[in-house]
């Protein structure tokens, strides 16, 4: 087999050092790397500096579990045997004492061995995982070694241009201070309290932590007119330990929307929109490149053209753009820079820095969304209406830095909201707060009962809807942006055909989350791609889901597309692209397979157990994750056929022969545009936009 078949699948080659199969996986990585070395380089690098982080959790884990299990082995010891126990009480007749000691204690004894023996099993499951650890780290190490001595220059190369990336282009601290207020808000109206409640313990402690964060030590001796400027007044305002901290959640989000507006004010004025290279850069600024390519060649658009790896399709790397532009998006900012190829070619990328773990999980989403565009163009419906997703390339720089391909062109959809409340005059959180402040009776207990409770929040929906948010905002948005008729035509038809892609995959892999920022659309030809976009999961390892909506079709949408889009370009898209994936041959099971198992293994399952215990520490087994991966892709594959045409039985009744084919997505799309359902999503997803 070609080694550029292994492209493709370089993510979960790497993963595969964690199982079972990691010579196997070791043997094709050391293919890959002599013959495609840029290709590797960036993720097995960023790969083994995540693993080297996690070795060294887990060996610490592993010595405190043995050193609690010696603890245990210990007190156990010392106690007495449950066979002596039982003559001594047999010998002597209990007294008083003894009856209130027995109360005191009961079964000590028994606690005593039964927790040595668990800790013991705990510290050797932790030894074993250390062992794995180590022995993944060492595996991708030996690639990495092999990989340099092979390809020195070329390394020499993108060392420079991944330590300038990740050195040089992080947020100003008032654009960090900015993102932090911005999650703070959102996290004020997700929280399940009424506004004239008073702030939660739990939320004043998430506070109290943020405010040391975000003016340490290490903040003050770095940027001391930062400190200087804003850690009183924050301090007076949103430290909890402060005697001034407002009492109830209302008066919080007031403050928190008043230094919203005073950070977006100063960013806006004090940071231009555009730097210069030499001035953020100079390292990168005067090198000239060889060997190196243009990032991101082998994914995004460009991937069907160089499918074979072939050297001579790839474009080397020039040099750096000198201008390095600053894309703002709903209160982030990130350094966008303009690679140059030899050929006069030019892709801009944006440094995202700070990310979560959850970013790993955004690029196997891609993936798989790159594998999904292989089944749609080998079948007939999708391909001769020209469906595929938008996945736009992601070089990975290091475990929290990468980079992310990007368009002058792109913006968001709550972008577009944002405008036309700027243009009236409007507010606009001004919706959430008033849907919040309607289900204080609800929250407060002077509302019962579910339909109560669901009135209540369909008529404050209602008021929302007919007095502050209209339906027509995006349609005049993007009536205003293209120049002709036949643009807007061309516009809405390509795009209600990409947002029903993005609400199949949503629907079938039960992703929620769509709130207006987090919908990347191109102004210019309706491409849509979505940020954060990846399943959740539980305790259990089952995908994680409680909206009552299958996807996002809200109002402005479904004004822009029409009933006649809606009900043509939007449901057949979305039919075809499920017959497209539900026809023979298109190996979606095994697909899904490694998604879930990729996907699962790289879960931060720590956060989501009691801290100190040996599954906190350590997650599930690979036995675990395989059966919890097996077990969501048959959620999958049951979900599936509900959503494919379904044509009608031969010698059916009447009523089934004249029944609509696409039924299973008409189906999702009147729940999908339901008021009771709409009404019952939580205010920051903006059910009324």
């Amino acid at each position: 087999m070609q080694r550029w078949v292994w492209l493709h699948y370089v993510p979960q080659l790497l993963l595969s050092l964690l199982n079972r199969e990691a010579p196997h996986a070791k043997a094709l990585l050391l293919r890959v790397a002599q013959a495609h070395p840029q290709a590797l380089y960036c993720p097995l690098r960023t790969f083994l500096l995540e693993r080297r982080e996690t070795a060294a959790r887990v060996t610490q884990s592993a010595r405190a579990l043995a050193a609690k299990a010696q603890e245990s082995a210990d007190a156990a010891a010392k106690a007495p045997p449950s066979d002596d126990k039982e003559k001594e009480k047999k010998a002597d007749p209990p007294t008083d004492g003894d009856e209130e000691k027995k109360k005191e204690e009961p079964g000590q004894e028994v606690d005593l061995h039964k927790r040595a023996r668990d800790d013991k099993a705990a510290a050797h499951l932790a030894a074993q995982a250390a062992g794995e650890a180590t022995v993944a780290f060492d595996g991708a190490k030996e690639v990495m070694e092999r990989l340099r001595h092979k390809h020195a220059h070329l390394v020499t190369e993108l060392e420079v241009l991944l330590s300038e990336l990740g050195a040089r282009f992080a947020s100003s601290p008032e654009e960090r201070l900015l993102v932090v207020v911005h999650t703070l808000l959102h996290r004020c109206y997700k929280y399940p309290t009424a506004t004239t409640a008073e702030v939660p313990a739990s939320f004043k402690k998430e506070l109290a932590g943020v405010c040391r964060a975000c003016f340490s030590a290490d903040t003050s001796a770095k940027h001391a007119d930062f400190v200087k400027e804003y850690k009183a007044e924050y301090e007076k305002d949103l430290d909890p330990e402060q005697p001034t901290f407002p009492k109830a959640l209302h008066e919080l989000i007031d403050r928190l929307k008043r230094w919203k507006t005073q950070l977006q004010a100063d960013v806006e004025e004090r940071l231009p929109t555009t730097l210069r290279l030499e001035d953020e850069s100079p390292g990168l600024r005067g090198v000239r490149f060889a060997e190196a390519e243009v990032p991101g060649q082998r994914a995004g658009e460009s991937d069907a053209a160089n499918a074979t790896g072939a050297p001579e399709a790839l474009v080397k790397l020039e040099r750096v753009g000198a201008e390095v532009q600053i894309v703002r998006r709903h209160g982030t900012s990130f350094r966008c820079l303009t690679f140059l190829g030899v050929d006069g070619s030019e892709r801009r990328f944006l440094v995202q820095t700070s990310l979560t773990p959850a970013a790993r999980g955004e690029e196997r989403m891609l993936q798989l969304l790159r594998t999904l565009n292989q089944t749609l163009v080998h079948h007939v419906e999708t391909r001769r209406r020209g469906l595929c997703y938008y996945a736009p390339a992601v070089v990975p720089v290091w475990p929290q830095v990468r980079l992310m391909e990007d368009d002058p062109h792109h913006g968001t959809y709550g972008e577009v909201y944002e405008v036309n409340c700027a243009r009236y005059g409007r507010e606009p959180d001004l919706p959430i707060q008033m849907f919040k402040k309607a289900l204080d009776d609800a929250v407060t207990g002077k509302v019962r009962g579910a339909e109560e409770v669901l009135k209540l929040r369909l008529d404050a929906f209602a008021e929302i809807t007919q007095k502050h948010v209209t339906e027509n905002i995006f349609s005049q948005f993007m009536y205003k942006t293209l120049p002709t008729g036949s643009h807007l035509w061309t516009f809405k038809r390509q795009m209600c055909q990409q947002m029903a892609l993005s609400c199949f995959i949503s629907a079938l892999l039960r992703i929620g989350g769509r709130a207006p920022q987090k919908i990347v659309f191109a102004k210019n030809t309706g491409r849509v791609f979505m940020l954060d976009f990846h399943p959740a999961f539980d305790a259990k390892g089952a995908t994680e889901f409680a909206e009552p909506v299958p996807f996002r079709l809200t109002r402005n949408l479904h004004a822009f597309f029409t009933p006649f889009g809606v009900k043509g370009d939007f449901v057949a898209a979305m039919a075809a692209a499920a017959q497209a994936c539900s026809g023979p041959g298109t190996n979606l099971e095994a697909h899904l397979l490694l998604f879930f198992r990729d996907q699962l293994t790289v879960w931060p399952w720590r956060r989501m157990t009691s801290a100190g215990s040996a599954a906190s520490l350590l997650g599930p087994s690979p036995s675990e994750i395989r059966r919890m991966a097996r077990a969501n892709v048959d959620e999958v594959l049951k979900r599936l056929p509900c959503v494919a045409p379904t044509p009608p039985r031969q010698g059916a009744p009447p009523h089934e022969q004249f029944s609509s084919v696409q039924k299973g997505v008409l189906h999702l799309v009147d729940a999908a545009v339901n008021p009771k359902n709409l009404s019952r999503m939580e205010p920051t997803w903006a059910a009324w936009l």
